[in-house]
């Protein structure tokens, strides 16, 4: 944290995540700015591995709680100590470049008062092709290469949001997933405007197999329903639940083209190769939706 007064605070929920968090606060701790910034770690561990790597980093404020929460709770837990006008949640497995915060503080500055920034795979520490096929179908509207933007949604993986507007929104719900989804969709139905920045950068890394990776794709489609279509009028659910397969089609290609868009050659031919599995995925995610639409059992609630 600098010695000028906070203007940002970020945010980090953590369970343990002890194995990524130790280089994202290194990557704190290299931020070049003259912006004051502070950094909140909301932690809910079963051991003392997260706080033990918090002690290394004497400018973090460490938020112990005893009890397993949801991440969205995690945030809100963090956004309510936090004394910034600015709040940046990132994930624990993010890593941000060093103009980062001086960026967002920038961006902030000029009327934007949420948007999200460029999340890249960290490729170095990539193993297997399940951290692709994970990027890729979660994360292709966040190329670095992509100019600024307006956007519909954002990722908690790395957003940003002017305090007092979270304050005023009553911040994310408690749900396993999708809560950025639910928060920033929530945002832009009462007229804000969200935005999507370059400028900002991030490099995530993702490790869960191959088959959680398709279960947290199941868990998508079917948490959007309740998110974005259980209170839509019978005709138009009637008409999703017919155009589903098309609608999930559609939704793969659209992922393919803004990869092909934005990328390298290399990643290009990569994300051509994984391209079947990124189809299994769309497979996996209309399957999650159509559960929804049988079964009104609610929110999934295991996190994958």
């Amino acid at each position: 944290m600098k010695a000028t007064s906070v203007l940002v605070s970020i945010i980090i929920p953590s369970y343990n995540s002890q194995e990524h968090l130790g280089a994202s606060l290194d990557a704190l701790d290299a931020q070049k700015t003259d912006f004051g910034y502070e950094v909140l770690v909301v932690d809910c561990s079963d051991t003392n591995h997260v706080s033990d790597i918090c002690s290394q980093h004497p400018n973090v404020k460490l938020i112990s709680e005893p009890q397993r929460f949801l991440p969205g709770k995690g945030r809100n837990i963090g956004a309510d100590a936090a004394n910034g006008k600015l709040l940046v949640f990132i994930d624990a497995d993010v890593t941000l470049s060093p103009t980062a915060i001086d960026a967002a503080v920038r961006y902030y500055q000029i009327g934007n008062k949420i948007f999200g920034g460029s999340l890249e795979l960290n490729e170095s520490k990539a193993r297997g092709v399940s951290p692709y096929v994970e990027h890729y179908f979660f994360n292709h509207e966040a190329h670095k290469t992509r100019p600024e933007s307006r956007r519909a949604n954002l990722s908690s993986a790395l957003m940003a949001i002017d305090r007092s507007l979270f304050v005023k929104h009553e911040g994310f719900r408690s749900i396993p997933r999708m809560q950025d989804t639910e928060l920033t969709e929530r945002l832009a139905r009462s007229g804000e405007l969200l935005t999507f920045t370059p400028s900002v950068v991030g490099w995530q890394l993702h490790d869960s197999s191959i088959n959680k990776v398709l279960r947290k794709i199941w868990i998508n489609g079917n948490n959007l329903y309740y998110i974005r279509y259980k209170d839509a009028s019978t005709s138009k659910q009637v008409a999703i639940f017919i155009l589903l397969p098309a609608i999930a089609t559609f939704k793969i290609i659209r992922i393919l083209i803004r990869h092909m868009r934005y990328q390298s050659m290399r990643q290009r031919i990569r994300t051509l190769l994984i391209s079947p599995l990124l189809v299994a995925g769309g497979t996996y995610w209309m399957a999650g939706l159509y559960r929804a639409f049988f079964t009104r059992k609610g929110v999934e609630t295991t996190r994958e």
